[in-house]
């Protein structure tokens, strides 16, 4: 498994083949974003589209967005926004995608990653140093 970030020149051609993974991810929101407006900021390099690619099928098993997010401190922390993988993988990439992931923050001094993301993952990203640090709830205001 490698997993890679993909350059801003390549967004438009790379895309079509990670949608539908990044689509799994959006609809578990609440409707922050688009699909067109993820690819966008990408493609704009505000956002960072990382994938995985499994080296012996050349599949495609999961793509997860990142945001660099500069802080009125000056301070810098990485988000991770979406994340979506095809069903029944997880084995394949949860330990392949830190270091690139942390590379890429050494080389833009970021002192975090942070992410907001369901209860589920406290367990699986514990074993690579993640910690519950906030909590995040919503309440969906009803419009009569």
């Amino acid at each position: 498994m490698k997993v890679f970030r993909v350059e801003a020149e390549y967004i438009s051609i790379t895309f079509p083949l990670i949608q539908d993974l990044l689509q799994k991810a959006l609809d578990r929101g609440l409707g922050e974003v688009t699909l067109e407006q993820v690819k966008d900021y990408c493609q704009a390099n505000q956002q960072q589209l990382w994938i995985g690619l499994d080296e012996e099928t050349k599949d495609i098993l999961l793509a997860f967005t990142t945001e660099i997010i500069t802080y009125a401190t000056g301070q810098k922390h990485l988000a991770i926004h979406l994340t979506g993988a095809k069903n029944h993988t997880i084995k394949k990439w949860i330990n392949e995608w830190s270091e690139p992931v942390e590379d890429f923050c050494k080389d833009n001094n970021v002192k975090y990653i942070q992410t907001f993301s369901r209860d589920g993952w406290l367990r699986t990203l514990k074993h690579l140093g993640y910690k519950k640090y906030y909590t995040s709830q919503v309440k969906e205001i009803k419009y009569d």
